[in-house]
């Protein structure tokens, strides 16, 4: 099979330090050319694929924007006539951009065979421009939002890791650091974060991208409350290396999302759990699909509950093996497996 992979153009393909869409685009490109698969690859100047026995090509739209957006609409312009050419006949185009351009091209030219991955919250109020648009989502529970909101059928298939880069060294002793590791962006919970370690008086760690975030403002007010409460440590953005050493040494990693973010997946919770490192969640959008309830973790509704599992110390309880046994059910292989299916859907009718 032929499959052509439109990337955004943020970050490179693979990510340099720490990613989330361009990495998953990466890592499912590494698996589709390692199962004997063609495999085309449009993204930015700056990425590095190429290669996996002449399996993987790239098309280069120009070098990474931070927005996003206005990448794809001049990348657009470039590949929309590849695409078009006979050596992309049968192709089945899997379009992982913002703006789903890929859907004016197949408007215009029905024969294209093309799905498209949504990769956060649904930003579209009307679905895409023809009969049978095969989009998917990253977890059952945003599968179901972009149905209500589309009114089509929508598939999903959830984010996988590559699992040999998150170690997870047996009878490992971790600290007593708590980390908080994601953008820092109101809706990820960076802020609560900082509250919450101050109220039980424990040590944390604040990592996670502070550049291609909304508000600068938000990033400025967190070193703030750092430098006031010096319990916490701010770090930013770290490569993907340092985000291990993170995960492997942490007591628990906390992910306190905000009210009004739904989570679409939550890569970082994987990631976690692939190091040993228990999670604890509020409950948003896919996170109780991806949280084993007291055995990998816990999802908790309200910040006092978080308070309570962090005094309560019932991270203790959770067995590291039993992380990282969850986490070996989202690997790369399976994602690479699963979006296979759906390839072959596309291939017979699409849906």
């Amino acid at each position: 099979m032929h499959i052509v992979l439109i990337s955004s153009g943020a970050l490179p393909v693979m990510p340099l330090g720490y990613g989330g869409l361009e990495q998953v685009v990466g890592d499912l490109a590494i698996c589709l050319a390692k199962s004997g698969h063609e495999v085309t690859v449009i993204c930015p100047d700056e990425s590095g694929i190429e290669g996996f026995n002449n399996n993987i090509r790239t098309i280069k739209c120009g070098p990474c924007n931070p927005n996003a957006r206005e990448w794809e609409a001049q990348a657009y312009q470039k590949y929309a006539p590849i695409l078009l050419s006979p050596d992309y006949k049968d192709a089945v185009v899997h379009d992982n951009t913002w703006a789903k351009g890929i859907y004016l091209l197949k408007k215009d030219h029905p024969r294209l065979n093309v799905m498209s991955t949504l990769h956060g919250m649904l930003p579209y109020q009307t679905p895409p421009p023809v009969a049978k648009p095969c989009m998917a989502g990253i977890s059952k529970h945003h599968a179901g939002t972009m149905e209500a909101g589309l009114k089509i059928p929508v598939k999903f298939v959830y984010n996988g890791i590559d699992l040999s880069k998150y170690a997870f060294p047996e009878g490992y002793m971790k600290t007593r650091r708590y980390l908080f590791l994601a953008r820092m962006t109101p809706f990820k919970g960076a802020d609560v974060f900082v509250d919450l370690m101050r109220s039980i008086q424990g040590d944390g760690d604040l990592v996670g991208d502070d550049i291609m975030v909304e508000d600068q403002a938000f990033v400025e007010n967190l070193k703030q409350a750092c430098r006031s409460y010096p319990g916490v440590k701010y770090w930013g953005g770290v490569s993907r290396s340092a985000a291990v050493d993170f995960f492997q040494n942490a007591h628990c990693y906390i992910l306190p999302c905000n009210k009004g973010w739904q989570e679409p997946f939550g890569l970082s919770v994987v990631e976690a759990m692939a190091c040993g490192c228990a999670v604890v969640a509020t409950r948003s959008g896919a996170i109780p699909e991806l949280i084993i309830e007291g055995v990998t973790g816990f999802v908790v509704n309200t910040t006092q509950d978080l308070q309570d599992v962090l005094k309560g110390d019932k991270i203790s309880t959770i067995k590291p093996s039993d992380c990282r046994k969850r986490a070996e059910e989202f690997s790369r292989e399976a994602m690479c497996k699963n979006y296979l299916s759906l390839y072959e859907d596309v291939l017979n009718g699409g849906w």
